[in-house]
């Protein structure tokens, strides 16, 4: 296999033919995890504003991305440069630098009242403001939504009803982050994102055209990723795996700093609610056997997932 299958959204999302698609995602998440979309009703001049204004913070001048660097926020939201996260350890930190944008919610939310984890308001860079917000919550509405179809077609590929999932996804832990990997010189391979598995439950992906996503095979090697226009990426992180008990994958992924030109992208990353519980969906347990993995609240895990990676938090840990 050397491409990622291709979904068309639309029979799900207007109701012509769910079954269908939901089939198609039954097949992708089995496989690989990883697949293309198409028909998922993001604007194209939507992405195409939102990687401009990516494209805009990252020229700015480094203090001033750095006025709202990530270890200043309570919510794990703001500027990661480069070296400052570490997604494989045998290859070092990261050659990439990041913003992420966490639900943004204010000081009068009753989960930031009560203290929970990675709740709390984002960090905007000043000198961009307000089209870069506007931009932003624009783009992350529209993800959510789709994020939404996937869930429901997701519950019909595994035998459950089509809003199984909404209860769990009505405050989500969902950022928008942007990404931008500076070029690597002639001959040298720059890891600007170490393979790893993403955390939560979905995430959907805008890349520019400069290419460097891989995806490992299941034979050995690794898949490069080139999508159609307007096309988006998604994967299934570890939440669905444990979900599913590993009848659908999370699969480690790499990307490589281009020779020569600048990378943007825009992953959307989006897991249950802080208190949902993961645990194994009985139908997908066989029977005399154990789920692989215990219950965890969705918080619990991307907390820990975060501690592991993010150099800000590790040296708060110790």
């Amino acid at each position: 296999m050397d491409t990622l299958p291709v979904i068309d959204l639309r029979p799900l999302r207007d109701g012509s033919d769910p079954r269908g698609v939901a089939d198609a995602l039954d097949a992708a998440c089995t496989d690989l995890g990883f697949f293309v979309v198409t028909g998922h009703g993001l604007d194209p001049e939507l992405r195409t504003e939102t990687m401009e204004q990516a494209r805009r913070f990252f020229a700015l001048p480094f203090e001033e991305k750095m006025a709202i660097s990530i270890a200043k926020s309570s919510c794990h939201s703001g500027y990661v440069p480069s070296k400052a996260e570490t997604l494989d350890d045998a290859l070092g930190a990261d050659a990439k630098e990041a913003l992420d944008i966490t639900y943004d919610r204010g000081t009068d939310h009753p989960e930031v009242i009560a203290g929970t984890p990675l709740h709390g308001p984002a960090q905007w860079p000043s000198a961009l403001m307000p089209a870069f917000k506007s931009v932003a919550d624009e783009y992350a509405h529209a993800c959510l939504e789709i994020n939404t179809h996937l869930m429901r077609g997701i519950a019909l590929a595994l035998g459950l009803a089509p809003g199984a999932f909404e209860p769990m996804f009505t405050d989500p832990i969902a950022s928008l982050r942007m990404l931008h990997y500076a070029p690597a010189g002639p001959g040298e391979v720059a890891p600007g994102a170490g393979a790893h598995t993403d955390y939560g439950s979905l995430t959907l992906l805008a890349q520019d055209d400069v290419g460097g996503l891989q995806v490992a095979a299941r034979g050995g090697g690794w898949i490069d990723v080139v999508t159609p226009p307007d096309a988006l990426i998604v994967n299934l992180g570890d939440m669905i795996a444990r979900w599913t008990n590993h009848r659908y994958v999370s699969t480690r992924h790499r990307v490589l700093n281009p020779v020569g030109q600048h990378r943007y992208s825009l992953p959307y990353f989006v897991a249950p609610d802080f208190h949902a519980v993961i645990e194994a969906i009985p139908t997908c347990v066989e029977p005399g056997t154990e789920p692989i993995y215990p219950p965890v609240t969705a918080g619990e895990y991307m907390l820990s997932r975060f501690d592991a990676t993010h150099d800000y938090l590790k040296t708060k840990a110790s």
